[in-house]
Order: C-alpha cells, then structure tokens, then sequence
C-alpha cells in the first residue's frame, strides 16, 4: 500500500506542475501492478487527495460526492474498464 501511495504521489505531482486537473491525471496515470487491485478507477480519489495537499486544503475538506463518483467512472471509461463502487 505504501509502494502504490507513493507512487500516486509522486506521478501527481507531475501532473499538477504541468497544470492537468486531478480527473485528467487520473486518466492519463498507469495502474500499472496496481491495475489487478479491486476498484482501480479508484485512482481518482487518491490523485484528488494528492492535489488538494498540494494546494493546502484542509485534509477534512468535503467532497462533492456526485462529482467523485463521476469522475471515477469518466477514469474508468477512460481506461476501457468497469467502474466499481
């Protein structure tokens, strides 16, 4: 878990200083040894997680809960895989 968190981290962080938003990270990101994992449209949120620490929200901040799970599914369409939830 661990390996995989900080492989978010890192590949968003990327991202962010090219000026992607978090949903087209997401969808450009690999899941590479993570892709077998349950949910990997799930990337989503932990690259919206990363985005919101480099932008110093607070870690408590609420989320928009039909845009999460819309841009979980628009990842995993994306992606050509199914989204779970």
């Amino acid at each position: 878990m661990k390996a995989y968190l900080q492989y978010v981290l890192e590949e968003s962080k990327g991202c962010f200083a090219d000026g992607l938003t978090s949903l087209d990270a997401a969808k450009r990101m690999e899941f590479g040894p993570y892709g077998d994992w349950r949910a990997p449209a799930r990337l989503y949120m932990n690259v919206e997680r990363a985005y919101r620490e480099f932008r110093n929200e607070p870690a408590d901040a609420p989320w928009d809960k039909l845009a999460t799970f819309d841009a979980i599914y628009t990842v995993a369409k994306a992606k050509g895989i199914e989204a779970e939830f």
